[in-house]
């Protein structure tokens, strides 16, 4: 898996002649700068187990304020795992190995019953062809 980390101020017109979106969000984003920040945001939280708020908002090329909302937003809507902790101002990433791991261990764990399956099957005499 790869991230690919977009910079928010790198494109213009001549980059990209077909983006012509220049209406502002209520934020003061374009959409196209609200995707960058977002992919930015959601490929920092695989990279990171938590960040505080004025990193992130380093990392972003935004305000810290703005990176805690924008944060906020996307776990509220679940587009990004993880929780915020404002006392300390840090956003603390979850990962989702554990659950991979046991979904790894439920199919091995299926693959062998087969395997015992076919086995006693081929005991008593009866063979499937594989």
């Amino acid at each position: 898996m790869y991230f690919l980390l977009l910079n928010v101020m790198s494109y213009n017109e001549d980059t990209f002649p077909y983006v012509t979106q220049k209406a502002l969000l209520p934020d003061n984003f374009t959409v196209l700068d609200r995707a960058m920040i977002e992919h930015n945001l959601l490929s920092a939280s695989k990279l990171y187990t938590n960040i505080s708020f004025d990193e992130l908002g380093t990392l972003l090329g935004i305000p810290p304020h703005k990176a805690e909302k924008i944060a906020s937003r996307m776990i509220y809507e679940d587009r990004m795992r993880g929780s915020i902790d404002q006392v300390e101002a840090v956003i603390h990433f979850e990962d989702d190995t554990e659950e991979l791991q046991q979904w790894d261990q439920q199919i091995v764990g299926l693959c062998q019953a087969l395997n015992d399956v076919l086995d006693s099957m081929a005991k008593k005499g009866l063979s499937i062809p594989v």
